[in-house]
């Protein structure tokens, strides 16, 4: 089996997470790396033995690689997603697309115009819970869907980390959004209609504590998103999201809470991933891991990926809008 060769833009929490993956992967191989920061950059190269760069340009000009990671803050994702698309390179690249849908769509220009394929890392895309939950709809079992309703929540310490560097739209909301417009496609959005409060995080750059989010799309549907990193830091929350869809002639639902682990001791109580990217047997296992393989092989087979793009163009559309409802107080209307 030939294996994808790839690069990481970006080490920080996810890119270390990817880069790990790459390197660990039975069909893919991690070349090179690039991050602003040498220090951590030199430490991950030696850990992985692969090159290191501090500019991802001349990393692209000298490295003979397949594919490319991107995992640069999300202000970063349409500069570097140009950059590697005018580079002939294939690019899997971290949630959101971009912060606007102006920049979405300048990076699927420059992936049309330079005959590459991109695949948006969307992790609940590879959770069995909620693909299940899609391919029940997608049989037809749920009939036609009426309504969805979605939540996701944090602690607090999430928010007071980021310090309103990024909105929760991008960093939580943005999964459920997509997987709403997923599990609805190929309906448009319409229309999005957003409030939010800020009592416990207004302090930080004006962050907000909780949002609800409606969004009409043109089938008759109508969609709601609940996002929260409020909740007290004692929490034993881990990952906590929930999404129903209610159709004509049935109904589903993902609750994800203590995914049927607990831990408890003298000082905490706790509910681990089991999921996403639990490490077992020396490894990072679960959604993330199945995402990137998923990628590599599809990269070099040329067979789809597992991800839409306008899906994800969409989902952050919303987001955009919603953002603009709460600042206004009126509803945003979508023109796709």
């Amino acid at each position: 089996m030939k294996k994808c060769k790839m690069a990481v833009i970006g080490l920080g929490f996810i890119g270390g997470l990817h880069a790990r993956i790459i390197a660990e992967a039975d069909n893919a191989e991690l070349v090179a790396i690039a991050d602003l920061n040498k220090a951590l950059a030199d430490e991950y190269a030696e850990k992985y033995n692969c090159a290191v760069y501090t500019d991802y340009k001349e990393m692209l000009e000298k490295e003979d690689i397949d594919a490319v990671d991107i995992c640069v803050p999300e202000d970063f994702h349409v500069q570097t997603a140009v950059d590697v698309a005018n580079a002939k390179k294939d690019f899997l690249i971290e949630k959101p697309l971009a912060k606007t849908l102006e920049g979405c769509l300048a990076i699927k220009k420059a992936a049309d115009d330079n005959k590459v394929r991109m695949m948006v890392a969307q992790v609940c895309k590879f959770d069995p819970r909620y693909v299940e939950l899609k391919e029940s709809i997608r049989r037809g079992d749920l009939g036609e869907i009426s309504a969805m309703s979605f939540k996701r929540g944090n602690p607090v310490s999430t928010a007071n980390r980021l310090q309103g560097k990024v909105s929760f739209f991008y960093y939580l909301g943005i999964h459920d959004i997509e997987m709403m417009v997923d599990y609805n496609m190929p309906a448009k959005p319409v229309k999005v209609y957003a409030q939010a409060s800020n009592k416990k995080n207004g302090h930080m750059n004006g962050d907000l504590d909780a949002a609800f989010v409606i969004v009409n799309f043109d089938n008759g549907a109508v969609g709601n998103v609940h996002i929260c990193w409020a909740y007290p830091d004692n929490s034993a929350m881990g990952i906590w999201s929930i999404a129903e869809v209610t159709g004509t002639k049935g109904f589903g639902m993902v609750d994800v809470r203590n995914q049927g682990l607990e831990i408890m001791t003298d000082e905490a109580e706790s509910y681990p991933d089991t999921l996403l990217w639990p490490e077992y047997y020396g490894k990072i296992q679960g959604g993330l891991k199945e995402e990137i393989v998923h990628f590599a092989d599809a990269t070099m087979n040329g067979t789809p990926y597992a991800v839409d793009t306008e899906c994800c163009i969409r989902g952050v559309a919303i987001a955009e809008a919603a953002l603009k409802s709460i600042e206004t107080g009126e509803p945003v209307e979508l023109s796709l």
